[in-house]
């Protein structure tokens, strides 16, 4: 087994390895997630194993995020339905007047005062006034009775959050009275209909303001209702339970290495099998010009084009696919033409959001649609070639080391 050398002078053994990527799928391919499909309370659970595997590997959040999720509206909707509704001292405040942060989704129980570390603030809000109150556990609840200078907001626009992310939820709300009795509850329509992007860092050693991008898509179909009586789970292990446990992987590797000269951006996607809703939100929200390359990872379970062996969608439409297949040829994987163009893979990923604005972005991938189980409810974890799975997510750490170590990508 390869043995790295992370940081801290202990060795570990490098996490891509056949025991870790069985263990990955056996969870994110499993019956109790009920094939990921968008909107449901499953593909959430998928989510927080991410986030939480992106813990445990050091990640941290992206900049001005409390947290690993990045929640979007894959339904659409008004953009002014209430989240959250607070009553306090037995009257029901106005959206304006408070603001609730919650690290991590899925945690809307009602809470009351008795859940909260109650502090007064005796000024109004500022940027940096969470890094004051970090060392305090558990929930915290802090008030004011000061608006901002301008007098027009409660709030700052932006927190300045720890580097780790938040720990703890923080409700602020800015009253006139001290509290003596309180209920907070989100909006069951509002949570439930949110979907989440997972992402993390690994800031670069040298090259910090650069980044190269890993992603994958962790939502599926969902189940599949066949006649009255009888469902079908659409497990998803291929597509794309495959491509999520590579990207958790791979951040372990780097962040254990943490040896990158450029930063490494670490995204889950939800809402691709929507039409790329996820990726679409997310290049809408954040600055994607310091992003060099994108490397996505889809459907890598089956060996459709050979033992050890991907293709590159889009191979000629940026000079990427032909570094990655450089460096490629040092690994056990070899690159092969993929199918037709007509197929139109290079745009049916998440890749593709990122191309639209510019960034040279492509789907590493072993199998396609021609795949006998292509959503169907085939796609289960026992036909996935977990060897050849280890195989290719080896390789393509290997193939990206140019990138992170520095190496351009000239459009």
């Amino acid at each position: 087994m390869l043995l790295q050398l992370p940081v801290s002078g202990q060795y570990h053994p490098d996490p891509i390895n056949e025991n870790e990527v069985s263990r990955i799928m056996n969870v994110l391919a499993s019956d109790s997630l009920k094939g990921r499909g968008n909107g449901r309370p499953e593909l959430l659970k998928a989510g927080l194993f991410i986030g939480e595997a992106f813990k445990k590997s050091g990640l941290q959040p992206l900049p001005g995020r409390e947290g690993y999720f990045l929640p979007f509206r894959p339904f659409g909707g008004s953009k002014k339905v209430v989240s959250d509704i607070l009553e306090w001292n037995g009257k029901k405040m106005s959206q304006d007047v408070f603001m609730y942060l919650h690290p991590a989704p899925g945690n809307y129980i009602p809470k009351t005062l008795a859940d909260f570390t109650v502090i007064k603030i005796d000024s109004f809000f500022t940027e940096n006034i969470l890094e004051k109150y970090r060392h305090i556990g558990g929930d915290l609840l802090l008030w004011s009775n000061l608006p901002q200078p301008d007098i027009e907001n409660y709030f700052p626009t932006q927190f300045q959050f720890p580097q780790g992310g938040l720990t703890k939820n923080v409700l602020f709300v800015c009253a006139s009275t001290a509290p003596t009795s309180l209920a907070l509850s989100g909006v069951n329509n509002y949570y439930e209909n949110l979907g989440y992007n997972v992402a993390a860092i690994l800031p670069g050693k040298s090259r910090p303001e650069e980044i190269v991008l890993f992603s994958a898509h962790y939502d599926h179909e969902g189940v599949f209702r066949r006649g009255r009586k009888k469902d079908s789970i659409l497990n998803g292990a291929n597509d794309n339970a495959s491509g999520t446990t590579a990207l958790i992987l791979l951040a372990d590797h780097f962040a254990q290495k943490a040896d990158n000269e450029r930063t490494l951006m670490f995204c889950a996607f939800s809402g691709e099998e929507l039409g790329l809703l996820g990726s679409k939100d997310f290049v809408d929200h954040f600055d994607t010009r310091a992003i060099v390359a994108g490397i996505n990872i889809e459907m890598i379970g089956i060996p459709q084009y050979g033992d050890n062996n991907v293709f590159i969608t889009g191979f000629d439409e940026s000079p990427l696919p032909a570094l990655l297949k450089r460096n490629f040829e040092t690994t056990a994987v070899k690159v092969k033409p993929g199918p037709s163009e007509e197929k139109e893979l290079y745009k049916r990923s998440d890749n593709y959001s990122f191309v639209k604005k510019g960034i040279p972005a492509h789907s590493i991938m072993s199998s396609d649609d021609d795949d006998k189980c292509y959503h169907q409810p085939c796609d289960e974890l026992k036909r996935i070639d977990i060897p050849h799975m280890t195989t290719v997510i080896r390789a393509i750490a290997e193939a990206a080391g140019s990138l992170i170590k520095g190496e351009n990508v000239k459009m």
